[in-house]
């Protein structure tokens, strides 16, 4: 998924990047391996370096995206019998999704920011959400808000590491893309406790 990254990277400065950059963190809720939270962390460093581009207009970019493919599963979890799909049968999976449709109706926006730092959290509780009925007002509320504040920190992130280590623009990429990786390690682990409990 490099080269994912690489292309969006290469069209910092053209107007065609806001739309990509939204249509690739949209699709990355039906396809988790897409590189949506690193690639929003490599355009903060990047705007770091060159002012470039927009912090505003990713955010706007990136909401709109996330809004967009977390939409598509919602609407997904409505109409097929998810549970079923070979990915999400393991009992492990079964219970994160059990999991998730007792905490979903009081957890609000605090529980749908912690999914995003969940491995499948994202994809999961949009599925789970259309399946359960959730209100579609309150889930929209619910994912604009979350995608909001995943984008701003994903990028504050970047453009804060690139600020405090003063390398070349390749090396604050690589830097803020590594340790966002690492830190999204101890927080997926944290964030998981928090919003499902301990592990059966």
């Amino acid at each position: 998924m490099q080269d994912v990254q690489e292309f969006v990277l290469s069209l910092v400065g053209s107007q065609w990047l806001y739309p990509v950059f939204g249509l690739v963190i949209a699709v990355s809720a039906a396809i988790p391996p897409v590189p949506s939270s690193a690639l929003i962390v490599a355009l903060g460093a990047v705007n770091a370096h060159s002012g470039r581009p927009a912090l505003i207009l990713l955010i706007v970019a990136g909401t709109a995206g996330s809004v967009l493919g977390d939409h598509v599963m919602y609407l997904m979890g409505r109409g097929s019998r998810f549970t079923q799909w070979p990915l999400l049968r393991s009992p492990a999976a079964q219970r994160r999704i059990e999991k998730l449709e007792a905490k979903l109706e009081s957890g609000g926006l605090y529980f749908a920011v912690l999914a995003r730092f969940i491995p499948l959290g994202r994809t999961l509780i949009a599925l789970v959400s259309g399946s359960t009925r959730l209100d579609l007002k309150e889930w929209l509320a619910r994912t604009t808000g979350a995608g909001t504040i995943w984008t701003a920190y994903s990028l504050a992130f970047g453009w804060l590491t690139a600020r405090w280590i003063p390398l070349p623009l390749w090396a604050s990429v690589a830097i803020a893309v590594g340790g966002s990786l690492l830190l999204g390690a101890i927080i997926s682990r944290v964030a998981d406790r928090l919003a499902l409990g301990p592990h059966d």
